[in-house]
């Protein structure tokens, strides 16, 4: 009876410590309005739901670990002792390829083909390694950006009436003014962030590919496949990749000092977790690379048209796109495009527009330096500047010849 009272209380602590580190991770999916933004959506799919889904994975196969036992074995009809179930967890156990009567399990003759499993020894690490991975991106990027935008907009996108806007979008301007052409580290370390993010899930997948034994490219489909199979004809790919019992063997002397064999058959329930786990993680990396991918190829053209970076500076703004705006985002190098954008991103319209108004003035004082791309040429030569003198006409007199 103390035995069930003392077990009862360490399941409640457990369970609590449990719920108290999902509650933690829970506080991360929260929405901050009062957090400056400075990259995109996509950006966010990465560092914020994707970390957080692999740290409450992570949360979950340890709570299994902590509530329940992550394998148990048999030795005959009995349990195992501890020695042999703690030897089959720390080394490895096995399936064979049989189906009958149990899948995966069976006497074992050289013609099947024995398939060890280890991966669950190392599930909950791997998670913690990829929520990393997909945080190391944005650490990399807010480190590079410094709360450049934050400290511009000095909270005036934190207030809905300021009585000093007008002097902070004065100081917003200034710095702009000042800063002309000297931004180009804003556009190639966000750009490069972003091609960090689809190289990291990427890479995840053929980590992932390699930790599960190279299983993990074809888990989905095979999934999806075993839905739309006959009953009689399909096999449990979900069964194959994380069976729920396995064979371990298990070498000790006897009493006469010769090697005896013990075969044990181990349940292993973590499995059941891994397996869903695992099948939404596949789901999700494929919908985030395509996602990721397209926003490169967003990012890539939104560079290399003026006419586009004109419509989302007005869109932002909630304005009409006038001539002096094309001419100034024109004139504009990426960089300065790049802190102009994120700060409209954090605006609310009326201010944005104040400052793009500023900024289109300003930039007539401003010569532009070093053009970026091609694109950013004027559209008209200056007709003040004569590349070629103008030719004397034929018929005109040198007044040097002139007879008097």
């Amino acid at each position: 009876m103390v035995a069930e009272d003392s077990w009862d209380g360490k399941t409640r602590h457990h369970i609590k410590m449990v719920l108290g580190v999902l509650g933690a991770l829970v506080g991360m999916t929260k929405v901050h309005y009062s957090r400056t933004a400075v990259d995109s959506w996509t950006f966010r799919l990465h560092y914020r739901a994707t970390t957080t889904f692999c740290l409450v994975a992570a949360a979950l196969v340890t709570a299994a670990d902590f509530v329940g036992k992550p394998i148990q074995c048999l030795v005959g009809y009995k349990s195992a002792p501890k020695p042999i179930t703690t030897y089959c967890w720390i080394s490895s156990s096995f399936t064979i390829n049989s189906t009958s009567p149990i899948p995966g399990i069976g006497p074992v003759n050289k013609y099947h083909e024995q398939t060890f499993h280890a991966y669950y020894q190392w599930v909950t690490a791997v998670l913690f390694i990829q929520a990393f991975l997909f945080y190391l991106p944005h650490f990399i990027w807010k480190n590079l950006e410094g709360k450049q935008v934050d400290l511009l907009l000095q909270d005036l996108n934190k207030k809905l009436i300021d009585d000093d806007s007008k002097r902070k979008r004065e100081n917003i301007l200034k710095y702009l003014k000042d800063s002309w052409g000297l931004n180009i580290k804003y556009s190639i370390g966000y750009s490069v962030c972003e091609i960090l993010n689809l190289v990291n899930v990427v890479g995840q997948m053929f980590l992932i590919d390699k930790f599960l034994g190279g299983i993990f490219f074809s888990y989905g489909t095979k999934v999806f496949s075993l839905l739309s199979a006959d009953d009689g004809l399909r096999s449990d790919p979900v069964i194959e990749t994380f069976p729920r019992v396995t064979k371990c063997t298990f070498w000790k002397y006897g009493t006469s000092g010769t090697p005896v064999q013990e075969d044990a058959l181990c349940v292993l329930p973590q499995n059941i977790i891994n397996e869903k786990i695992y099948f939404i993680m596949w789901l999700w990396f494929i919908i985030l690379t395509i996602i990721s991918t397209l926003q490169i190829i967003w990012r890539l053209v939104l560079y290399s048209s003026s006419y586009l970076r004109v419509r989302l500076l007005s869109h932002r703004a909630k304005m009409p796109a006038s001539l002096k705006l094309e001419q100034t985002v024109r004139l504009m190098h990426l960089g300065d495009y790049c802190l102009l954008d994120s700060i409209g991103r954090n605006l609310d319209p009326l201010n944005f527009r104040n400052i793009l108004d500023g900024v289109t003035k300003a930039a007539e004082e401003v010569v532009a330096t070093d053009p970026v791309m091609d694109s950013y040429r004027p559209l008209y030569p200056s007709p003040e500047v004569e590349t070629l003198p103008r030719k004397r006409h034929i018929d005109q007199p040198d007044s040097a010849t002139v007879i008097q």
